[in-house]
């Protein structure tokens, strides 16, 4: 991806010729009277003639994808004008049906460090609906930059001459690496009815700094909204999400007939106040206002979703280096969170050699098993394909960015993923009511508006039912293979204090995502508006990696001589903390040993008796002394799901109810061990060294790595994991 710098350097560079480019209208023709003089142009130098042409054919190719854009909803006649626009007069096409509007606009900043770009925006429009005579909008407009493969959105006032002929935009526009806004992020740019040739460069006027000219509210002011959320027909939306963009803080439900009160500061939304809103199988809405417009009936109005799944709908490749003319992989624009994911489990889930052989093994010792894995493995096949045979596909068949933010709501947790417990909510491909490839995106914000992905604000990506779809049942009748959504939910239940927390808490921190340089992202809500770290949630999964995982057992160890008995006896308590579940949580393959090993000097020393971590044949284990780290049977415990003979059970072969155990740790419970170690008899009280490894592992892989029956693969996870290791 050599032309796909890191996303803020990439921006900084792409965003000056949006800001030159992109009119996303504003401002009520009366400016046209007083508008300023037009000098303080925002320019820079032209890039060369032969290089804007290469960035016209790329943009006309990578573009083409996206042209397309729809007529405003609604009944009767749409009417249409063409208008030339700014600088490098871009053509523009404005669409109204009634008091809405549709706007598609694209071209090439012929500037330096400029580049091709497209634009669709939707919004509202006065005046009489047979033309744009006389008319005003406010809009809200989504663009991609071609050239660099960047996305970015904004809001604009239209002003259209008493004839129709002319306008006066003003826009949002400026990049700016703080969370505040700041002067002359707002521009102004002239337009004309599109007739005859292309004016020439400079004809039309603008990239005009605007900021000062527009009223704005004091950093202390109250600034009080209210109004309505209506669907497309008219009809009240129900407890609706409401807020102003970008602030969480200011988020209100509406009431039973739609309607809202939401107060923010001055400092929140000083110039334009954007007010969103979601609700459940609608997709967002966003209303402009402008400082000085009507705060007291605003309408936000959101369109209804189509409830069918759609099984014919083509999955976005996550991807942004599988094709360089692509601008929809969720990667080119969300290359933070596709980084976490795609060094995550997650994204290997329908591959990895652990998977594979654990089913061949599921298929010989269980042949009548359900075979379902594909449901949780593979989800993205089989929610087209259904209970198809597994094999290894690579990880567009399996839990990838358009999978997941296509998941409407989840059923009945106890069947697996897509045959019967996440349902999904893929939009029909032939309604082109959103332009370019993705439609629809269900996730946890009702103020992501960005045309371009159709957002849908879906409470259930926030909550621990969206995981249970997976992380819940499976297995066999009367037997489930996964019950770690059971075991969050007892948990959570019991929880009344602030420890509470779903599963994307701690699995989805906010503030774990960083740049390069290690700082906490933020990322735009729009150019001059960003989200805080906070709010800004790793997509890398975290669960049994060590970094994740070190704090999931507490230890205490002590150790003392006795005397009477001639042995150094070392005690340790461990306690699962910080969790939501048992330690370990998942299928019984995995297991979580904890050894104690000592030694005087040189001389590691035999323990007396006493419990052991069974984790091979009693008669592969060496009956003497174990040096630290070795996993034949150490003094020590093993929590998991265990034979009679203390080893890891089968869960295809399991032994029968008397005999299993049941060894893992509920949240909050401490298990305590106690290991007797023969000292030298040279100086037997003399203080030894205490060494505890707590290790996380998956599979038979019997005295450790060398043993994995399974061929391992770069990208599978590891086989065992160190959590925690304590010399004393």
């Amino acid at each position: 991806m050599a032309d796909d710098p890191a996303p803020r350097a990439r921006f900084a560079r792409w965003a000056p010729f949006v800001a030159a480019a992109l009119v996303a209208p504003v401002a009520a023709y009366a400016l046209l009277a007083r508008a300023p003089d037009d000098g303080g142009v925002l320019k820079r130098p032209l890039a060369p003639v032969a290089e804007s042409d290469a960035w016209t054919e790329d943009g006309l190719r990578r573009g083409r994808p996206l042209e397309d854009f729809p007529d405003p909803p609604g009944e009767g006649p749409v009417v249409r004008a063409h208008y030339w626009v700014s600088l490098p007069a871009y053509e523009m096409e404005v669409r109204r049906r009634g008091h809405r509007l549709t706007l598609g606009i694209r071209g090439t900043d012929v500037q330096v460090a400029g580049g091709a770009w497209i634009a669709f925006a939707e919004g509202s429009v006065t005046g009489e609906p047979s033309s744009f005579r006389g008319a005003s909008a406010r809009i809200v407009w989504s663009c991609v930059g071609l050239r660099y493969r960047a996305a970015t959105d904004g809001v604009a006032r239209l002003d259209f001459s008493r004839d129709g002929d002319e306008l006066v935009a003003v826009y949002l526009q400026g990049y700016e690496a703080l969370r505040t806004p700041v002067a002359d992020t707002y521009v102004m740019a002239r337009g004309r009815r599109a007739r005859g040739p292309r004016p020439a460069y400079g004809d039309v006027v603008g990239q005009v700094p605007f900021t000062g000219k527009l009223r704005r509210h004091a950093d202390d002011a109250v600034v009080t909204l209210s109004g309505r959320v209506l669907d497309l027909d008219g009809v009240p939306v129900a407890d609706a999400l409401v807020q102003l963009k970008g602030r969480d803080a200011t988020r209100v439900h509406a009431d039973a007939q739609g309607r809202f009160r939401l107060r923010g500061s001055g400092r929140d939304a000083p110039w334009t106040q954007s007010v969103c809103a979601g609700a459940a199988d609608h997709r967002n809405g966003e209303t402009v206002l402008f400082t000085g417009d009507p705060t007291d009936d605003v309408v936000v109005e959101l369109a209804r979703l189509d409830p069918v799944d759609h099984r014919d709908y083509a999955w976005v490749h996550p991807a942004p280096d599988r094709d360089g003319d692509s601008v929809s992989a969720c990667g080119t624009c969300h290359s933070w969170q596709y980084t976490e994911w795609l060094g995550s489990r997650h994204a290997r889930m329908a591959d990895h050699g652990h998977v594979l052989h654990e089913r061949e093994r599921m298929r010989r010792r269980a042949p009548d098993a359900p075979d379902d894995c594909a449901a949780c493995h593979q989800p993205a096949l089989a929610a087209t394909a259904g209970a198809v045979p597994y094999q290894s596909r690579g990880v567009l068949a399996g839990n990838h960015c358009d999978f997941c933010h296509k998941v409407r709501h989840v059923d009945d947790v106890r069947k697996p993923g897509v045959l019967g417990s996440l349902v999904l909510g893929r939009p029909d491909p032939t309604v082109r009511d959103r332009p370019g490839d993705v439609h629809r995106v269900y996730g946890p914000a009702p103020d992501v508006s960005y045309a371009y992905m159709g957002a849908s604000w879906n409470p259930t990506l926030s909550t621990s039912f969206l995981c249970a779809g997976c992380h819940e049942g499976g297995g066999l009748p009367g037997r489930p293979k996964l019950e770690t959504f059971s075991e969050w939910r007892s948990w959570a239940a019991a929880r009344e204090d602030e420890r509470f927390r779903s599963c994307q808490d701690c699995h989805m921190p906010g503030g774990a995502t960083q740049t390069d340089e290690g700082a906490p992202v933020d990322l735009f809500a729009w150019e001059s508006l960003h989200r805080s770290p906070a709010s800004v949630h790793s997509h890398a999964f975290p669960g049994s990696g060590a970094s994740f995982s070190k704090d999931a057992i507490a230890l205490e160890v002590e150790k003392r001589f006795d005397a009477a008995r001639g042995r150094w006896l070392v005690a340790v308590k461990a306690t699962a903390r910080g969790v939501g579940h048992r330690v370990p949580t998942g299928t019984w393959t995995k297991h979580v040993a904890i050894g104690v090993w000592a030694r005087q000097g040189d001389r590691w020393l035999a323990a007396d008796g006493g419990e052991r971590a069974r984790l091979v044949d009693d008669d592969a284990a060496p009956a003497g002394p174990l040096a630290g780290g070795d996993w034949r049977n150490p003094p020590g415990t093993v929590l998991g799901m265990l034979d009679a003979q203390g080893r890891p059970a089968d869960f295809w072969d399991p032994p029968a109810a008397a005999a299993l155990r049941d060894t893992r740790l509920a949240p909050d419970e401490t298990r305590r061990l106690e290991v007797a170690f023969v000292p030298e008899a040279t100086d037997p009280a003399a203080e030894p060294v205490v060494e505890v490894r707590v290790v996380h592992r998956r599979g038979a892989i019997g005295e450790g790595l060398a043993t994995t029956p399974w061929t391992r693969r770069p990208y599978d996870p590891p086989p065992q994991v160190e959590w925690t290791r304590i010399v004393r």
